[in-house]
């Protein structure tokens, strides 16, 4: 093998599918980069509600060789879950089923506010940390922060498993999640909008956009949507009196 090649190999971001073991039973099997894998699956089983904190875990295992996450819960967990088991492809969101309590349970009316110019400085310095996105493309980033620095970094394949693994480490510093901003650097569809839901987010950040479904259900649930946050001209989606903005791009996004 040419050095040539083995550059190009190294370069090549990494996929696997690795399964999540839920009290004996296989709940899911993510497409994802194998590496931090307890965050991935104790964000993932937070973001569906399936554990309420993380005292409710009596064990946690992640096996990188043999591509296995095994997690004992305490609470009792509904078989109809285990019914809807499937494969996440690195590009798909949870697949979860939320109902109607649920998202009523999930309405954010936190106070929390940030100047536009923060979540701007904390985008690029995402951007800036990325190594995986730095060396080879093609990888999603997301962070947490309470905008004055960012706490938590993970990169992925899959931004809804970047996302997962940063709850997931949330969830063990126990961080406030009212107090704190999601970064991403794709796009904010509605899984991703439940995700935050479920886990208490106020803010979702992104340099990317959001689809329709993810802006309807952020409006209902009162979660604050900004994206092309990187962009000379961000734009605030929906409840907007958590952005602190100049004026004259208060005046911008109120025409959009």
């Amino acid at each position: 093998m040419s050095d040539e090649q083995i550059e190009r190999k190294s370069n090549i971001c990494e996929e696997a599918p690795v399964d999540l073991i839920l009290n004996g039973q296989k709940l899911i099997t993510f497409m994802c980069t194998p590496m931090n894998l307890n965050e991935l699956a104790v964000g993932h089983l937070y973001s569906r509600r399936l554990i309420r904190k993380v005292e409710d875990i009596l064990t946690l295992a992640a096996c990188e060789d043999m591509k296995k996450i095994y997690v004992m819960t305490s609470n009792k967990i509904n078989e109809d879950v285990y019914s809807v088991a499937s494969v996440l492809t690195s590009s798909c969101g949870s697949g979860a089923i939320f109902t109607e309590k649920i998202l009523n349970d999930a309405k954010n009316d936190s106070i929390y506010s940030i100047a536009v110019e923060k979540l701007k400085e904390r985008s690029i310095e995402m951007l800036r940390k990325a190594e995986l996105y730095k060396k080879m493309g093609g990888m999603h980033c997301a962070c947490l922060s309470d905008g004055n620095e960012i706490t938590i970094l993970r990169e992925d394949i899959g931004r809804h498993n970047a996302v997962d693994k940063i709850i997931g480490r949330g969830l063990f510093q126990g961080i406030d999640f009212y107090k704190t901003i999601i970064f991403t650097t794709g796009r904010i569809s509605l899984d991703m909008v439940l995700k935050a839901a479920a886990a208490g987010f106020p803010i979702i950040v992104s340099r990317s956009i959001p689809s329709n479904l993810a802006l309807d259900l952020a409006e209902k649930l009162g979660i604050t949507i900004v994206g092309r946050v990187v962009s000379s001209q961000p734009i605030i989606y929906t409840h907007s009196q958590r952005v602190i903005c100049k004026e004259e791009d208060r005046l911008m996004n109120e025409c959009m």
